[in-house]
């Protein structure tokens, strides 16, 4: 056996074991201040942070595991199991229950940050992390394969619904903090348009400028008369006043 074969050995040998203890909730530990090195995160958000990986991770692994689904090859960012999103979904309820348990003797602010995260794609986070730190043995996110994560392990779940299960006042002002990675910002979609008009009203973010990069926001909240064409257009004019009638570039805030 070459040294390049010996290597690859033990990287799957490696990865063989966190696959298997993962799932019973023995995951490495991860340095989130390292990850986030850009990020200003105080002791709140790193015990959010920990409270979704340990509870996310281990039930996506399970259900990995039940459908031998491999998450570390080249090909596992295109699922070809049947019942993959169904099975993933079906745990959605038990992540939740899990994270009411979890954060029972918890402070209302780290609460309030799980809930955050949750609506903003922090399954996805976490599990990224875990398959970065598991595939390099560094605090590093995986971001070479496996986007669909953004659709496996969002949760759909209403906010006000999940702030009911995790005790947390969903009309409180607190911040809500967005993650530096290289040159991309997570935490950023929302699970659904619900939660875009709650983040509006809560004013972590404004009707008009949502508006403007996502048509399907734009027509949920003119509809809910969260925001006018009128003051899409002025703010498109505002933006880039030289050429009010240029398309600007969409993104979808929605998962």
């Amino acid at each position: 056996m070459n040294i390049s074969q010996a290597g690859n050995h033990d990287l799957d040998q490696s990865q063989q074991f966190y696959r298997q203890y993962g799932t019973n909730a023995l995951l490495p530990e991860i340095q989130w201040t390292e990850l986030f090195k850009h990020s200003k995160l105080n002791d709140t958000h790193i015990q959010a942070l920990n409270t979704l990986y340990q509870s996310a991770v281990p039930l996506a692994l399970q259900v990995f595991a039940d459908l031998n689904f491999d998450v570390f090859t080249p090909a596992a960012h295109k699922p070809q199991g049947l019942g993959l999103f169904e099975r993933l979904a079906e745990q959605e309820d038990k992540l939740v229950q899990s994270l009411k348990t979890e954060s029972n003797g918890l402070s209302d602010a780290v609460r309030h940050q799980i809930w955050s995260m949750l609506l903003r794609g922090g399954a996805v986070l976490v599990f990224k992390a875990w398959l970065g730190k598991v595939k390099t043995d560094e605090n590093l996110l995986d971001t070479t394969q496996f986007d669909e994560l953004s659709d496996l392990l969002f949760i759909k779940t209403s906010p006000f619904e999940l702030a009911q299960h995790l005790a947390v006042n969903a009309d409180n002002r607190e911040d809500h903090i967005f993650l530096m990675y290289g040159n991309d910002i997570y935490l950023d979609h929302f699970n659904s348009l619900e939660t875009a008009a709650l983040f509006v009203d809560l004013g972590v973010y404004d009707a008009a400028f949502l508006s403007l990069r996502d048509d399907s926001v734009a027509e949920y909240l003119k509809e809910k008369s969260y925001v006018s064409q009128e003051q899409i257009d002025d703010l498109q004019c505002a933006l880039n006043p030289l050429f009010c009638t240029d398309l600007t570039p969409k993104k979808s805030w929605v998962i």
